[in-house]
């Protein structure tokens, strides 16, 4: 009788820790679960992905091979003279002008898109909009002026006045009377403008605005006819 009752005690003891084992069991696989989102979010941050391995070579233009870092950390630290220059020196270099120090249209018309759209967007990221080719380019339209078209002269002037290029009736000395600072009036960086150039660059920088357009940097102005209204002719009496 105690053999049977013995027997009994201990089939429930194996079966309470059978039960037990179950649970724990069931414990740690729920807990398993809940870990394997975590790992692998850990093993995302642990490895770079594209993107971000991408940025350290994004600024690296594929047409002329020019590396744009240098000018965004110019731009950065507000070093506005020194990214103007940097500028320039920048795009006579993507087009293989360097050693002549000057741009010609032809220059102009082959100046790599990407290169121009880099150097726009690094000014306007940096000048928090203020400055900027497509920044210049409406001003540019909106007094009387046409991308890749020579205007009256004065419709340049009145550009230039705008930007704060031509003051007192002239051009101003370039580059020493540039203001290099956000309190230049809006578009008055970047200036690509030759050094010597006495005229406010019209020529260049209006073929220069066309390829901005052709590059899609910006919208280029619609052109629109009037419209036809034939007159009316009076009723015969």
């Amino acid at each position: 009788m105690l053999s049977y009752e013995s027997s009994i005690s201990t089939n429930k003891s194996q079966a309470m820790s059978m039960t037990k084992i179950l649970a724990i069991n069931k414990l740690l696989l729920a807990i398993a679960v809940l870990l394997i989102p975590m790992n692998s979010a850990f093993a995302q941050l642990a490895v770079p992905s594209p993107a971000s391995t991408a940025t350290t070579t994004s600024l690296v233009s594929p047409d002329s091979k020019i590396d744009y870092l240098p000018l965004k950390n110019l731009l950065s630290a507000k070093k506005w003279r020194e990214s103007n220059d940097e500028t320039r020196r920048l795009m006579l270099q993507a087009v293989n002008r360097d050693k002549q120090g000057w741009l010609t249209v032809e220059d102009i018309n082959n100046m790599p898109c990407w290169d121009l759209k880099t150097i726009n967007d690094l000014w306007k990221q940096a000048s928090n909009g203020r400055f900027g080719f497509s920044v210049q380019y409406p001003i540019f339209v909106d007094t009387g002026n046409k991308p890749g078209r020579l205007m009256a002269p004065d419709a340049y002037d009145k550009f230039g006045i705008q930007v704060g290029w031509r003051q007192n009736n002239e051009w101003i000395l370039f580059k020493e009377n540039l203001n290099y600072s956000l309190d230049a009036p809006i578009g008055h960086l970047p200036n690509p403008r030759d050094e010597y150039q006495i005229n406010g660059g019209r020529l260049e920088y209006t073929n220069l605005t066309k390829r901005i357009a052709d590059c899609k940097i910006v919208a280029a102005p619609v052109q629109t006819m009037p419209k036809f209204s034939p007159s009316k002719i009076p009723p015969k009496k």
